[in-house]
């Protein structure tokens, strides 16, 4: 197994089509990168190197890992029961020799497999991570949400840039409700960056729109035909709009069209302790699991 950093585009397209391999491999379940996490991950930043490395085995990528800060982001395509195992011990050996004096991996409560290899390399469990949500689109099919008193909503289609940005900066510079002192710097030239990433559709961004043309929620869907699946990457609403379910309705109306094209699963995430995303997403998802955080002082 040779790892391969990535330096750039040129070594974009491979790796989104690793994350569309494990996406589609790995069902039911979902991989740690949807390719619409990647892009969404790597908006604005495409063309430079990140500590993102593609594990390549007889020319073919069969994993990847990714280190942002301490934490570290794994996957690798099943089939073969020593692969993951050999990519973990590979990025515990690269953050030694970094100099790094700890690393934190997310796990699915339910991945038996992962937490295996995890423990098995030194990690223990040290708190709980997220909360997963999940939607049928054939066996549930969303229905179209009721209209919203003075406003509509529509896709991304031809928006305005500067606003498609100001709704999600306003969304995410308001999270004092989770304890969380945050100023988004997201710019409509990262907006205009997610086009040139290979999987973000504006049909499947939707946003409620006030009628003097104000952005007040968003929901962007990523969709993935290879597995069917989509995921919702971010979510959130203007915090003068709050409480009045729209993201709900920004989400069903962006499931209806997912629907519509023939995907067949939509997934969301938030963190344990997002209170109030959980209550939301519960109203039009299923619970499809937990995860937690493993840690290893090196």
């Amino acid at each position: 197994m040779e790892l391969q950093r990535y330096r750039g585009r040129d070594d974009l397209d491979r790796l989104l089509a690793f994350c569309s391999a494990a996406a589609a491999a790995k069902l039911p379940s979902p991989p740690t990168w949807h390719p619409g996490d990647l892009v969404w991950q790597l908006r604005g930043r495409f063309d430079i190197a990140h500590a993102l490395y593609a594990a390549v085995e007889e020319g073919a990528v069969v994993g990847a890992l990714w280190f942002q800060g301490e934490e570290l982001l794994i996957d690798a395509l099943p089939g073969d029961a020593t692969r993951l195992s050999r990519l973990l011990g590979a990025a515990i050996e690269k953050a030694r020799r970094a100099g790094s004096s700890r690393l934190r991996s997310g796990v699915r409560d339910e991945d038996d497999e992962r937490q295996a290899a995890l423990a098995t390399a030194g990690f223990s469990r040290t708190g709980p991570a997220n909360m997963r949500f999940e939607r049928g689109l054939v066996l549930a099919p969303p229905t179209s949400p009721a209209a919203i008193p003075g406003l509509r909503l529509r896709d991304c289609v031809g928006i305005d840039p500067e606003a498609r940005a100001e709704v999600h900066r306003a969304a995410w510079s308001a999270l004092d409700h989770m304890g969380i002192d945050a100023t988004s710097e997201f710019s409509a030239d990262e907006y205009l960056s997610l086009a040139t990433g290979g999987v973000y559709d504006p049909h499947f961004d939707i946003v409620a729109e006030t009628p003097d043309g104000r952005l007040v929620a968003s929901a962007t869907a990523w969709a993935d035909p290879a597995s069917g699946t989509a995921v919702f990457e971010p979510v959130g609403a203007d915090p003068e709009f709050r409480g009045a379910g729209l993201t709900a309705a920004v989400m069903a109306e962006a499931m209806v069209r997912l629907a519509a094209a023939g995907f067949r699963t939509a997934r969301v995430g938030t963190a344990h302790f997002n209170a109030s995303a959980i209550a939301a997403y519960a109203k039009a998802f299923d619970v499809a699991g937990r995860g937690s955080t493993w840690s290893l002082a090196l």
